[in-house]
């Protein structure tokens, strides 16, 4: 008797519940790009995915907007508070308008590995690839916290933030991939892609991780503040000036020298 193939074998449904799916997501890859690749439930994974994102998301942003409160600042205790419900809405917006800007894009340049993914199933994938740096981003809350409650350094605090993002960024980014490669050699011509593992051209990787980091970076450098000065006011939005780049290479300047 044959046994099934994976692309025949029954595929276990996506989980509803933000934490089931968010297990499911990390320890499930291969299902979940299986049925995206069947295009099967997915509108329910999607829904469950950006609830994920957000909450994820909302979840570390909050730990960013309590460093003025942790650091014990002169503001008054409520603009301490909205601070943190701001960064905690500013998160996930971050998130999901990065998501946005780069589904064309990435939606044209997925048939160079084969995928030749619909729109909608290359929003899904998107989706789970945002959900994956926002479950990253969560799980390095408690470590945010715990520097921001015993350090005292608004700089190494942001820097900090800058590198949290940038590893959770780089997760979903890979995650992507994986599982573009998954469905490539599951698609129409899988010789081909079987016999060449890295069928994602490495140009293609280098030019989604550019795309990534400029979007982002810029919508950050938007949205900010996300980490309050404890000399400055609270502020919903800064003025536009200088840009995301002179303020990181400030701030290494700023721990250096007070080393």
């Amino acid at each position: 008797m044959d046994m099934p193939s994976p692309q025949s074998a029954e595929v276990a449904r996506f989980p509803k519940g933000i934490w089931k799916g968010a297990d499911y997501l990390i320890h499930h890859e291969e299902q979940l790009m299986e049925s995206l690749r069947r295009d099967s439930d997915l509108r329910q994974i999607s829904s469950v995915l950006l609830v994920i994102t957000v909450v994820m998301a909302a979840l570390y942003g909050a730990v960013m907007g309590a460093t003025n409160l942790l650091q014990g600042s002169a503001l008054s205790p409520m603009p301490k508070m909205a601070m943190i419900v701001v960064t905690a809405v500013k998160a996930p917006v971050l998130l999901l308008l990065t998501l946005a800007i780069v589904v064309p894009p990435v939606y044209v340049s997925n048939a160079f590995v084969g995928a030749r993914l619909s729109s909608r199933q290359m929003v899904a994938l998107l989706m789970a690839s945002m959900a994956i740096t926002a479950t990253v981003l969560a799980s390095m809350a408690t470590v945010a916290f715990f520097f921001a409650l015993t350090s005292r350094s608004y700089h190494f605090i942001k820097l900090l933030h800058v590198l949290v993002f940038f590893y959770a960024g780089s997760v979903g980014l890979g995650y992507m991939v994986r599982s573009l490669r998954v469905i490539a050699v599951r698609a129409e011509a899988p010789d081909k892609c079987a016999a060449a593992p890295r069928c994602t051209p490495r140009w293609l990787f280098f030019g989604w991780v550019i795309l990534y980091m400029f979007v982002g970076t810029q919508l950050a450098w938007v949205l900010r503040p996300f980490v309050g000065r404890p000399t400055e006011k609270f502020q919903i939005f800064r003025q536009r000036s200088g840009n995301f780049y002179e303020s990181v290479l400030d701030s290494m300047e700023s721990v250096t020298e007070r080393k």
